[in-house]
Protein backbone atom coordinates (compact mmCIF):
# COMPACT_ATOMS: atom_id res chain seq x y z
CA UNK A 1 0.00 0.00 0.00
CA UNK A 2 1.37 3.42 -0.95
CA UNK A 3 2.38 5.77 1.87
CA UNK A 4 -0.06 8.58 2.59
CA UNK A 5 1.20 12.13 2.91
CA UNK A 6 -1.39 14.16 4.86
CA UNK A 7 -1.25 17.90 5.31
CA UNK A 8 -0.14 18.88 8.79
CA UNK A 9 -2.41 21.00 10.95
CA UNK A 10 -1.14 24.25 12.47
CA UNK A 11 -0.70 22.49 15.83
CA UNK A 12 1.34 19.71 14.27
CA UNK A 13 3.51 22.25 12.42
CA UNK A 14 4.22 24.07 15.69
CA UNK A 15 5.15 20.84 17.47
CA UNK A 16 7.41 19.81 14.58
CA UNK A 17 9.19 23.18 14.59
CA UNK A 18 9.67 22.91 18.37
CA UNK A 19 11.21 19.44 18.03
CA UNK A 20 13.56 20.68 15.30
CA UNK A 21 14.66 23.59 17.47
CA UNK A 22 15.31 21.34 20.45
CA UNK A 23 17.25 18.84 18.30
CA UNK A 24 19.37 21.57 16.77
CA UNK A 25 20.16 23.02 20.22
CA UNK A 26 21.05 19.60 21.57
CA UNK A 27 23.29 18.87 18.56
CA UNK A 28 25.11 22.15 19.07
CA UNK A 29 25.61 21.42 22.76
CA UNK A 30 26.90 17.95 21.90
CA UNK A 31 29.44 19.19 19.41
CA UNK A 32 30.77 21.80 21.77
CA UNK A 33 30.94 19.26 24.58
CA UNK A 34 32.76 16.67 22.47
CA UNK A 35 35.26 19.13 21.11
CA UNK A 36 36.01 20.41 24.58
CA UNK A 37 36.39 16.92 26.05
CA UNK A 38 38.72 15.75 23.28
CA UNK A 39 40.97 18.72 23.68
CA UNK A 40 41.25 18.43 27.45
CA UNK A 41 41.54 14.68 28.08
CA UNK A 42 42.60 13.20 24.74
CA UNK A 43 40.12 10.35 24.96
CA UNK A 44 40.26 7.43 22.56
CA UNK A 45 37.89 7.17 19.63
CA UNK A 46 35.99 4.16 21.11
CA UNK A 47 35.21 6.03 24.32
CA UNK A 48 34.08 9.06 22.37
CA UNK A 49 31.73 6.89 20.30
CA UNK A 50 30.22 5.30 23.42
CA UNK A 51 29.72 8.68 25.04
CA UNK A 52 28.29 10.02 21.79
CA UNK A 53 25.81 7.13 21.63
CA UNK A 54 24.76 7.76 25.23
CA UNK A 55 24.32 11.42 24.47
CA UNK A 56 22.19 10.59 21.41
CA UNK A 57 19.91 8.39 23.48
CA UNK A 58 19.51 11.16 26.07
CA UNK A 59 18.80 13.64 23.26
CA UNK A 60 16.15 11.39 21.68
CA UNK A 61 14.48 10.90 25.02
CA UNK A 62 14.48 14.67 25.64
CA UNK A 63 13.09 15.54 22.16
CA UNK A 64 10.72 12.67 21.46
CA UNK A 65 9.86 11.53 24.98
CA UNK A 66 10.56 8.19 26.67
CA UNK A 67 10.45 5.13 24.43
CA UNK A 68 7.32 2.92 24.54
CA UNK A 69 7.43 -0.20 26.75
CA UNK A 70 8.50 -3.41 25.05
CA UNK A 71 5.68 -5.43 23.53
CA UNK A 72 4.69 -8.60 25.35
CA UNK A 73 4.13 -10.39 22.07
CA UNK A 74 6.64 -10.49 19.34
CA UNK A 75 3.88 -11.03 16.82
CA UNK A 76 2.20 -7.64 17.63
CA UNK A 77 1.88 -5.37 14.62
CA UNK A 78 0.25 -1.89 14.38
CA UNK A 79 -3.25 -1.73 12.83
CA UNK A 80 -2.75 0.63 9.92
CA UNK A 81 -6.48 0.74 9.10
CA UNK A 82 -7.31 2.17 12.54
CA UNK A 83 -4.46 4.68 12.30
CA UNK A 84 -5.65 5.74 8.82
CA UNK A 85 -9.24 6.11 10.03
CA UNK A 86 -8.16 8.27 12.98
CA UNK A 87 -6.07 10.47 10.69
CA UNK A 88 -8.99 10.92 8.27
CA UNK A 89 -11.33 11.82 11.14
CA UNK A 90 -8.86 14.36 12.48
CA UNK A 91 -8.43 15.86 9.01
CA UNK A 92 -12.22 16.05 8.51
CA UNK A 93 -12.72 17.80 11.85
CA UNK A 94 -9.99 20.27 11.02
CA UNK A 95 -11.68 21.10 7.69
CA UNK A 96 -15.02 21.56 9.42
CA UNK A 97 -13.54 23.99 11.94
CA UNK A 98 -11.89 25.93 9.10
CA UNK A 99 -15.23 26.15 7.24
CA UNK A 100 -17.00 27.33 10.40
CA UNK A 101 -14.42 30.05 10.98
CA UNK A 102 -14.80 31.16 7.33
CA UNK A 103 -18.63 31.37 7.70
CA UNK A 104 -18.35 33.45 10.85
CA UNK A 105 -15.90 35.79 9.16
CA UNK A 106 -18.15 36.20 6.10
CA UNK A 107 -21.21 36.83 8.29
CA UNK A 108 -19.44 39.58 10.17
CA UNK A 109 -18.26 41.17 6.91
CA UNK A 110 -21.81 41.03 5.46
CA UNK A 111 -23.23 42.63 8.60
CA UNK A 112 -20.68 45.44 8.42
CA UNK A 113 -21.53 46.05 4.77
CA UNK A 114 -25.27 46.16 5.52
CA UNK A 115 -24.73 48.81 8.19
CA UNK A 116 -23.75 51.23 5.45
CA UNK A 117 -26.59 50.32 3.05
CA UNK A 118 -28.73 53.29 2.12
CA UNK A 119 -31.61 53.43 -0.36
CA UNK A 120 -32.87 56.92 -1.26
CA UNK A 121 -36.52 57.63 -0.49
CA UNK A 122 -37.36 58.40 -4.12
CA UNK A 123 -36.40 54.82 -5.06
CA UNK A 124 -38.66 53.38 -2.37
CA UNK A 125 -41.84 54.96 -3.81
CA UNK A 126 -44.54 52.73 -5.24
CA UNK A 127 -44.11 52.09 -8.94
CA UNK A 128 -47.82 52.82 -9.47
CA UNK A 129 -47.28 56.49 -8.62
CA UNK A 130 -45.17 56.97 -11.82
CA UNK A 131 -42.23 58.40 -9.95
CA UNK A 132 -44.23 60.88 -7.90
CA UNK A 133 -42.37 61.25 -4.54
CA UNK A 134 -44.19 61.25 -1.25
CA UNK A 135 -45.62 64.51 -0.03
CA UNK A 136 -42.99 66.26 2.09
CA UNK A 137 -44.49 69.75 2.20
CA UNK A 138 -45.12 69.58 5.96
CA UNK A 139 -41.52 68.82 6.81
CA UNK A 140 -39.22 71.47 8.28
CA UNK A 141 -35.84 71.63 6.47
CA UNK A 142 -34.11 72.86 9.62
CA UNK A 143 -34.43 69.41 11.16
CA UNK A 144 -33.36 67.37 8.11
CA UNK A 145 -30.13 65.54 7.47
CA UNK A 146 -28.31 65.87 4.14
CA UNK A 147 -30.09 62.97 2.40
CA UNK A 148 -33.54 64.01 3.56
CA UNK A 149 -32.89 67.62 2.56
CA UNK A 150 -31.79 66.52 -0.90
CA UNK A 151 -34.97 64.47 -1.29
CA UNK A 152 -37.02 67.44 -0.10
CA UNK A 153 -35.42 69.69 -2.73
CA UNK A 154 -36.04 67.11 -5.48
CA UNK A 155 -39.69 66.78 -4.40
CA UNK A 156 -40.15 70.55 -4.56
CA UNK A 157 -38.61 70.73 -8.01
CA UNK A 158 -40.87 67.88 -9.18
CA UNK A 159 -43.98 69.66 -7.87
CA UNK A 160 -43.07 72.85 -9.73
CA UNK A 161 -42.37 71.00 -12.93
CA UNK A 162 -45.51 68.79 -12.70
CA UNK A 163 -47.89 71.19 -10.96
CA UNK A 164 -51.01 70.02 -12.82
CA UNK A 165 -50.26 66.35 -12.23
CA UNK A 166 -49.51 67.04 -8.58
CA UNK A 167 -52.81 68.91 -8.11
CA UNK A 168 -54.75 66.13 -9.85
CA UNK A 169 -53.21 63.49 -7.62
CA UNK A 170 -53.87 65.57 -4.51
CA UNK A 171 -57.51 65.96 -5.60
CA UNK A 172 -57.85 62.18 -6.08
CA UNK A 173 -56.37 61.55 -2.66
CA UNK A 174 -58.78 64.02 -1.06
CA UNK A 175 -61.76 62.42 -2.82
CA UNK A 176 -60.64 58.97 -1.74
CA UNK A 177 -60.26 60.12 1.87
CA UNK A 178 -63.72 61.76 1.75
CA UNK A 179 -65.30 58.55 0.35
CA UNK A 180 -63.61 56.49 3.04
CA UNK A 181 -64.82 58.84 5.79
CA UNK A 182 -68.36 58.83 4.34
CA UNK A 183 -68.38 55.06 4.14
CA UNK A 184 -67.24 54.86 7.74
CA UNK A 185 -69.99 57.26 8.83
CA UNK A 186 -72.64 55.27 6.93
CA UNK A 187 -71.43 52.06 8.53
CA UNK A 188 -71.63 53.60 12.00
CA UNK A 189 -75.10 55.00 11.25
CA UNK A 190 -76.34 51.61 10.03
CA UNK A 191 -75.02 49.96 13.19
CA UNK A 192 -76.79 52.57 15.32
CA UNK A 193 -80.07 52.11 13.45
CA UNK A 194 -79.86 48.33 13.71
CA UNK A 195 -79.19 48.59 17.43
CA UNK A 196 -82.14 50.96 17.88
CA UNK A 197 -84.41 48.63 15.88
CA UNK A 198 -83.31 45.68 17.99
CA UNK A 199 -84.07 47.64 21.16
CA UNK A 200 -87.55 48.50 19.80
CA UNK A 201 -88.20 44.85 18.97
CA UNK A 202 -87.19 43.80 22.47
CA UNK A 203 -89.36 46.52 23.99
CA UNK A 204 -92.38 45.45 21.93
CA UNK A 205 -91.77 41.83 22.89
CA UNK A 206 -91.63 42.79 26.58
CA UNK A 207 -94.85 44.78 26.18
CA UNK A 208 -96.60 41.84 24.50
CA UNK A 209 -95.40 39.47 27.21
CA UNK A 210 -96.53 41.88 29.90
CA UNK A 211 -99.96 42.27 28.30
CA UNK A 212 -100.34 38.52 27.93
CA UNK A 213 -99.42 38.01 31.59
CA UNK A 214 -101.93 40.67 32.71
CA UNK A 215 -104.67 39.05 30.63
CA UNK A 216 -103.82 35.64 32.05
CA UNK A 217 -104.01 36.91 35.64
CA UNK A 218 -107.32 38.67 34.93
CA UNK A 219 -108.72 35.48 33.38
CA UNK A 220 -107.48 33.52 36.39
CA UNK A 221 -109.34 35.80 38.85
CA UNK A 222 -112.48 35.78 36.71
CA UNK A 223 -112.58 31.99 36.51
CA UNK A 224 -112.14 31.63 40.27
CA UNK A 225 -114.92 34.12 40.84
CA UNK A 226 -117.24 32.10 38.60
CA UNK A 227 -116.07 28.86 40.13
CA UNK A 228 -116.88 29.99 43.68
CA UNK A 229 -120.13 31.74 42.72
CA UNK A 230 -123.02 29.66 44.13
CA UNK A 231 -125.36 30.95 41.46
CA UNK A 232 -123.21 29.43 38.69
CA UNK A 233 -124.16 25.84 37.92
CA UNK A 234 -121.54 23.53 36.31
CA UNK A 235 -123.24 20.18 36.89
CA UNK A 236 -120.01 18.13 37.05
CA UNK A 237 -118.84 19.26 33.65
CA UNK A 238 -115.42 20.76 34.50
CA UNK A 239 -112.28 19.11 33.12
CA UNK A 240 -108.62 19.49 34.13
CA UNK A 241 -108.12 22.30 31.63
CA UNK A 242 -111.10 24.27 32.98
CA UNK A 243 -109.49 24.72 36.40
CA UNK A 244 -107.80 28.17 36.81
CA UNK A 245 -104.30 27.05 37.71
CA UNK A 246 -101.80 29.61 39.15
CA UNK A 247 -99.38 29.55 36.22
CA UNK A 248 -99.12 30.73 32.66
CA UNK A 249 -100.60 28.29 30.19
CA UNK A 250 -97.96 27.01 27.74
CA UNK A 251 -98.26 28.30 24.17
CA UNK A 252 -98.99 25.84 21.39
CA UNK A 253 -96.25 25.09 18.87
CA UNK A 254 -98.45 25.69 15.85
CA UNK A 255 -99.82 29.06 16.93
CA UNK A 256 -98.01 31.12 19.53
CA UNK A 257 -100.93 33.53 19.85
CA UNK A 258 -103.13 30.90 21.55
CA UNK A 259 -102.63 28.73 24.62
CA UNK A 260 -103.78 25.20 25.39
CA UNK A 261 -104.77 24.56 29.06
CA UNK A 262 -104.98 20.84 28.43
CA UNK A 263 -101.22 20.73 27.78
CA UNK A 264 -100.43 21.49 31.46
CA UNK A 265 -98.66 18.65 33.28
CA UNK A 266 -97.41 18.14 36.84
CA UNK A 267 -93.90 19.17 35.70
CA UNK A 268 -95.19 22.69 35.04
CA UNK A 269 -96.13 23.28 38.72
CA UNK A 270 -92.74 24.53 39.89
CA UNK A 271 -91.94 27.20 42.45
CA UNK A 272 -90.50 29.47 39.76
CA UNK A 273 -93.57 29.22 37.50
CA UNK A 274 -96.12 29.73 40.30
CA UNK A 275 -94.13 32.58 41.86
CA UNK A 276 -93.85 34.35 38.48
CA UNK A 277 -97.60 34.10 37.99
CA UNK A 278 -98.74 35.14 41.47
CA UNK A 279 -96.15 37.85 42.17
CA UNK A 280 -95.70 40.09 39.12
CA UNK A 281 -92.53 42.15 38.92
CA UNK A 282 -92.31 45.75 37.80
CA UNK A 283 -90.76 46.89 34.54
CA UNK A 284 -87.67 48.20 36.33
CA UNK A 285 -87.18 44.87 38.07
CA UNK A 286 -87.60 43.05 34.76
CA UNK A 287 -84.93 45.19 33.11
CA UNK A 288 -82.65 44.60 36.09
CA UNK A 289 -83.12 40.86 35.74
CA UNK A 290 -82.28 41.05 32.04
CA UNK A 291 -78.90 42.60 32.81
CA UNK A 292 -78.29 40.31 35.80
CA UNK A 293 -78.81 42.88 38.60
CA UNK A 294 -80.86 42.06 41.70
CA UNK A 295 -82.81 44.89 43.36
CA UNK A 296 -83.66 44.97 47.10
CA UNK A 297 -87.18 43.91 48.13
CA UNK A 298 -89.23 46.49 50.05
CA UNK A 299 -91.49 45.70 53.01
CA UNK A 300 -94.60 46.59 50.99
CA UNK A 301 -93.66 44.07 48.32
CA UNK A 302 -93.11 41.41 50.96
CA UNK A 303 -96.54 42.10 52.47
CA UNK A 304 -98.28 41.89 49.08
CA UNK A 305 -96.46 38.63 48.32
CA UNK A 306 -97.55 37.11 51.63
CA UNK A 307 -101.18 38.12 51.12
CA UNK A 308 -101.23 36.73 47.56
CA UNK A 309 -99.76 33.42 48.66
CA UNK A 310 -102.24 33.15 51.55
CA UNK A 311 -105.17 33.82 49.21
CA UNK A 312 -103.97 31.16 46.76
CA UNK A 313 -103.44 28.66 49.58
CA UNK A 314 -107.07 29.13 50.68
CA UNK A 315 -108.15 28.35 47.13
CA UNK A 316 -105.95 25.28 46.60
CA UNK A 317 -105.98 23.80 50.09
CA UNK A 318 -106.76 20.11 49.46
CA UNK A 319 -109.62 19.95 51.99
CA UNK A 320 -111.26 23.19 50.89
CA UNK A 321 -110.78 22.36 47.21
CA UNK A 322 -112.28 18.91 47.73
CA UNK A 323 -115.40 20.31 49.33
CA UNK A 324 -116.01 23.28 47.02
CA UNK A 325 -114.70 22.30 43.57
CA UNK A 326 -114.04 18.59 43.31
CA UNK A 327 -117.72 17.70 43.02
CA UNK A 328 -117.85 19.77 39.80
CA UNK A 329 -115.00 17.82 38.11
CA UNK A 330 -115.75 15.00 35.74
CA UNK A 331 -114.84 11.53 37.03
CA UNK A 332 -112.10 10.87 34.49
CA UNK A 333 -110.06 13.95 35.57
CA UNK A 334 -110.54 13.83 39.36
CA UNK A 335 -107.33 11.89 40.12
CA UNK A 336 -105.28 14.16 37.89
CA UNK A 337 -106.81 17.25 39.52
CA UNK A 338 -106.09 15.93 43.03
CA UNK A 339 -102.40 15.36 42.16
CA UNK A 340 -102.10 18.87 40.69
CA UNK A 341 -103.81 20.46 43.73
CA UNK A 342 -101.45 18.65 46.08
CA UNK A 343 -98.43 19.80 44.05
CA UNK A 344 -99.64 23.42 44.11
CA UNK A 345 -100.20 23.26 47.89
CA UNK A 346 -96.66 21.94 48.48
CA UNK A 347 -95.14 24.67 46.31
CA UNK A 348 -97.15 27.37 48.11
CA UNK A 349 -95.93 26.11 51.48
CA UNK A 350 -92.35 26.34 50.22
CA UNK A 351 -92.86 29.89 48.99
CA UNK A 352 -94.50 31.00 52.23
CA UNK A 353 -91.55 29.69 54.26
CA UNK A 354 -89.04 31.76 52.29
Amino acid sequence: MAKLHLKRTPTEEAERALRKARKAAATARKRSHLSKGASEHGESSSKRRRREDDFHSELDEEVYGPPPPPSLSSAHKPDYDIILSELEDARFREKMWDALRDDERLDSIDARFNDYAHVPDRWRANAASHGNPEDQTDMDPRFMDDDTYAEWIRAGMWRRKHARQYEEEARRKAEKAARSARKKELKAEMARLEKAAEERRKQKKRERESQREENARAEYDRKWKDLLDPNTRHASSLSFGDIPWPLFVPMTHSDTAHSDPSSITLEHFTATAISAFLIPISTISALAQDVGVSLPTHDRDKKEKKEKLRETMLRFHPDKFEGRVMRKIIETDKDRVREAVGQVARVLNTLMEE
